[in-house]
């Protein structure tokens, strides 16, 4: 029985230290949406005087941090301290948190690309270049988004699993 409970710690230190992990990713994509905001505010030093650009950026900027106040704060989910009947829970709320991201981060991205061709097409000299930089960005982002969000799912789906064959293993069900 000791052999047992050895190996279920093991295996929940495994789990919690991926789901940790997980966290991590989040709090990243907080500090890239952060660091986009400081892009839009560079760029409106450099617009100077073109207003279109400069109100652009603003509406950019302004999506980006709703986005972060509605979306990336990880409210309820990240503790000090897990157990092995609080990991679950926190990896349902975690679960939800991402289905909530990945329903509405492209739509975001996007507003915040637009927000940025005004301010391109006066550095790039086009119009049409701008729209093609934007286009080309929002699918790059979009297919890394995608990747992103499946590895997630995929990952939180595994340690679910992990976690409930493992207590289905201590109660000998």
């Amino acid at each position: 029985m000791k052999n047992l409970k050895t190996k279920s710690q093991d295996t929940f230190q495994y789990q919690l230290k991926k789901f940790k992990m997980l966290i991590v990713g989040s709090k990243m994509a907080k500090a890239s949406f952060i660091f986009l905001t400081c892009i839009s505010f560079i760029f409106m030093f450099y617009s100077e005087k073109n207003m279109l650009a400069i109100i652009s950026l603003l509406i950019g900027i302004a999506v980006l941090v709703v986005y972060i106040v509605k979306f990336l704060l990880l409210k309820n989910i990240e503790q000090k301290t897990y157990t092995p009947t609080s990991l679950p829970s926190s990896i349902s709320k975690f679960k939800a948190y991402i289905r909530s991201r990945k329903k509405f981060e492209l739509l975001y991205i996007s507003i915040w690309v637009i927000s940025l061709i005004p301010f391109l097409s006066s550095y790039l000299g086009s119009d049409l270049k701008a729209i093609i930089a934007a286009i080309i960005f929002i699918t790059i982002t979009a297919v890394l988004g995608i990747l992103g969000f499946k590895k997630a799912t995929k990952d939180l789906e595994a340690i679910e699993t992990q976690l409930q064959t493992e207590f289905k293993t201590l109660n000998g069900l």
